[in-house]
């Protein structure tokens, strides 16, 4: 219980700490360290979605550790892999959008603010739904040939629907 209050405080008091920039100088301001870093989150997701889960832990570092609220940690890239594969036999229709709010570099460290949402197939209104929302921290490191690896990632649900 007191991790997952934690984790909450962390996510609030770093999106209340953060500035807001303008769109439009949002996307001047972009360097190419951001735009590699977006793009590694992008091509795991792609990665996931596509069911390639072999290729989605490609971007992940080899002492990887995923905290999210009220769930196990996952650690390692073996841990990673049996979750994700996990997670597709459960949700075999489902997929990732995320949406990268923040981008800020420091050093060999990135620290991406994300929105997503793992949307499953909805048979009545013929689209894809949310079943599941949440805000997120990952923690990328850069690596020795200029890529970005996903480090850390911290989670906290916005929303959660269960089939109970």
């Amino acid at each position: 219980m007191s991790r997952s209050i934690l984790i909450l405080l962390t996510v609030v008091f770093i999106s209340a700490c953060t500035k807001q920039v303008p769109e439009g100088e949002k996307k001047l301001s972009r360097s190419s360290e951001e735009m590699a870093v977006e793009q590694t989150i992008m091509n795991f997701v792609e990665a996931y979605n596509s069911n390639d889960i072999e290729k989605a832990i490609t971007f992940f570092e080899s002492d990887y550790r995923g905290m999210v609220s009220d769930s196990d940690d996952v650690v390692g890239l073996d841990m990673l892999g049996n979750d994700l594969i996990q997670y597709r036999k459960q949700y075999p229709g489902g997929k990732w959008e995320i949406k990268i709010d923040e981008v800020n570099i420091s050093g060999e460290l990135a620290y991406v603010f994300t929105s997503g949402s793992f949307l499953m197939p909805d048979p009545i209104e013929d689209k894809m739904s949310p079943i599941y929302s949440e805000r997120a921290i990952r923690i990328l490191r850069k690596q020795k040939n200029d890529g970005w690896n996903i480090f850390r990632y911290l989670a906290t649900p916005t929303f959660s629907y269960d089939k109970k």
